[in-house]
């Protein structure tokens, strides 16, 4: 029994206990995964169809895209993602679970499932004899990282490929049902493999029962992952695979606000109490050797005016092997200095290193979308959080929000996690808003007289905006809030719950009469729930997003250059262009016929055309270079 289960059982054994009434589970669905399907459907070419790749080969998954890179990597089932793994090599890993390429759950089962995989595109190593030139891979592998951790049955491997039989071989395995960091296997590929069009793949298999889970059907999940990173083959000696000459980020920059990942574009000059914190770096130093010198610093840039300011580097001598944590001043004032109702601010920490060395992985960035809510999660879901048990119809749920300006509360958006079947789908909730009293919610000041539900939605999947209907606006002038939900249900929600932030003392449950904090009763982490303020008419969360029956057309579509917008309707005043993992990567305002997407990367994005009217048309568009 692993540990994240030796908590659900514990739970269990406390049904007298309010402790016994909140509980994790691991994720039924991806949806990063699922916004990338809908916004992309796309096949990839046949890897026969392609040039062999040669020696050396290189893969960190540092450029991040949801899905492997098709230049190297033949399917697209292993996630590419910097939330699910512990302190990777660099940043960016593959993860395999038991999700498949739709974002859906493979097998519920007692018996061990072949679910993920991820295979390399062919290579020709004919050129190669054994063993004057013996081929090494070698890879570096973490079972559970900050997803679930597999099952005593469950295992990892690596397989080979001869095109002469045309058979897939075992090369290696592993069988582990607790967390580890990251491990290294070198491998001296066998000489029967110097072929042409040789391949290899990591495979995984998962198992899980029915009867295995706490929360009842609604929280039926299965995730049993494994993270893989900074695989090598070429002809070096095992030496150099392990003796690696890299410094790199591992992180995203992260926490770049005191309290909040972001809060309301307009109540942004009136928190500058916490938008000068802290830039964090995690960087690791893969060299074996001396000492090394290495420059760290970050950047930002207002991309509504296009301002940028660079900060200073601070220059510091790294030992050997060695993570390093290092939170250097941010001195980046956030601030709104114009009438747009959304701030886009990018924001950059990178590396300065010795020459030589891979500089890919040594700058990592993030765009900060302010729009109208106050938010503590970084959007992806890990787990999944919920009450349930007997007598829990009536639970109550809160989240604590400081609020900087007296301003209408409008909405709360959340994210539920699809389970098994769509069983929570149906499930009810009234939202609910409380005055703080003490450090804990006090007196009741809204209750929805309608019954919301998680859902099902053939949409985009994410947040969803559940409205605050009052006959009068509920204007918040108090410095703390807390929202949230009564549930009409005891079965499992399955909120959306993100371990990558740790926002769990605000998070208060009451199912007996009495509030009270989780605690050390789940890992820390925090419930996807955000709270909306300001115009009726603004909107976030792809669920808000309608189309108009205004005629516009993209063109040329696929793009490289400029963008043309043709429109019979209203003109167009704002184009917003979002990448498939849900990031606003290039906005302009004014009245509209084009706009320059040459800087962008190839790939699909969806476009966003705001009228005058505030209407909002959804396109998607092809980027190609």
């Amino acid at each position: 029994m692993n540990w994240f289960k030796y908590i659900c059982f514990s739970l269990l054994l406390l049904t007298c206990s309010v402790l016994a009434a909140q509980s994790l589970q691991g994720l039924q669905e991806n949806p990063v995964i699922k916004k990338y399907l809908i916004d992309s459907p796309f096949s990839l070419k046949s890897a026969t169809d392609d040039p062999l790749l040669s020696l050396p080969f290189f893969e960190d998954f540092s450029t991040l895209s949801v899905f492997p890179d098709p230049a190297k990597w033949a399917d697209h089932y292993a996630f590419i993602n910097s939330s699910f793994a512990i302190d990777p090599l660099s940043i960016g890993v593959a993860t395999l679970d038991a999700i498949d390429e739709n974002g859906d759950v493979y097998a519920i089962t007692n018996s061990p499932t072949s679910s993920d995989k991820i295979t390399s595109r062919g290579f020709d190593l004919s050129f190669y004899t054994f063993p004057d030139d013996t081929v090494r891979l070698s890879f570096f592998y973490q079972c559970g990282g900050n997803g679930e951790v597999p099952e005593i049955n469950d295992s990892l491997l690596l397989e080979l490929y001869s095109p002469v039989t045309n058979q897939w071989k075992k090369g290696w395995y592993v069988t582990l049902n607790n967390p580890t960091d990251f491990q290294q296997v070198i491998l001296d590929l066998p000489g029967d493999y110097y072929q042409r069009d040789f391949r290899f793949r990591f495979r995984n298999y998962t198992s899980i029962s029915a009867n295995d889970v706490s929360g009842g059907e609604g929280a039926l999940s299965n995730a049993d992952c494994w993270n893989i990173d900074y695989i090598l083959m070429n002809t070096n000696p095992s030496s150099t695979h392990r003796s690696i000459s890299d410094i790199t980020l591992i992180d995203p920059p992260r926490k770049l606000m005191d309290i909040y990942e972001v809060i309301p574009w307009l109540h942004l000059n009136e928190a500058q109490s916490i938008t000068r914190n802290f830039m964090y770096f995690a960087i690791r130093n893969l060299e074996k050797g001396d000492l090394v010198n290495v420059g760290r610093s970050y950047y930002i840039k207002d991309l509504n005016t296009g301002y940028i300011e660079a900060y200073e580097e601070y220059f510091e001598q790294f030992g050997p092997d060695t993570i390093i944590r290092r939170g250097d001043p941010f001195f980046a004032p956030f601030t709104r200095n114009d009438n747009s109702e959304e701030g886009l601010i990018e924001v950059g920490s990178y590396l300065v290193t010795p020459a030589g060395q891979y500089k890919q992985n040594d700058t990592s960035k993030i765009i900060l979308n302010f729009r109208d809510y106050y938010a503590y999660d970084d959007g992806t879901p890990e787990y999944g959080f919920g009450i349930s048990g007997p007598s829990m119809a009536g639970a109550l749920l809160a989240c604590k929000f400081r609020v900087f300006k007296a301003d209408t509360l409008r909405a709360l958006d959340m994210l539920f996690n699809k389970t098994r079947d769509n069983f929570n789908a149906d499930l009810g909730f009234r939202l609910c808003v409380w005055k703080d009293e003490g450090g804990k919610p006090g007196e009741l000041i809204f209750m929805s007289p309608e019954v919301f539900t998680p859902g099902t939605s053939s949409a985009m999947p994410g947040f969803r905006r559940y409205a605050i209907n009052t006959d009068e606006d509920l204007i918040v002038t108090d410095t703390v809030i807390y929202v949230g939900w009564k549930q009409e249900t005891a079965e499992f929600l399955n909120l959306g719950y993100d371990v990558n932030r740790n926002n769990l003392n605000k998070t208060f449950v009451n199912v007996s009469g009495d509030w009270f904090n989780p605690g050390g009763s789940i890992i820390p982490g925090t419930i996807m729930i955000r709270a909306v303020f300001g115009n009726k008419n603004v909107v976030t969360g792809t669920e808000d997003i309608q189309e108009t029956a205004a005629d516009v057309v993209l063109y040329p579509n696929p793009v490289s250059g400029i963008l043309t917008i043709g429109s019979d309707g209203p003109l167009i005043d704002r184009v917003s262009i979002v990448d498939v993992s849900g990031r606003l990567v290039l906005q302009q305002v004014g009245t509209l016929n084009g706009i320059d997407v040459s800087g962008l990367s190839p790939g699909v994005y969806q476009v966003l055309l705001t009228t005058g009217k505030e209407q909002q048309i959804n396109r998607k568009i092809i980027v190609s270079h």
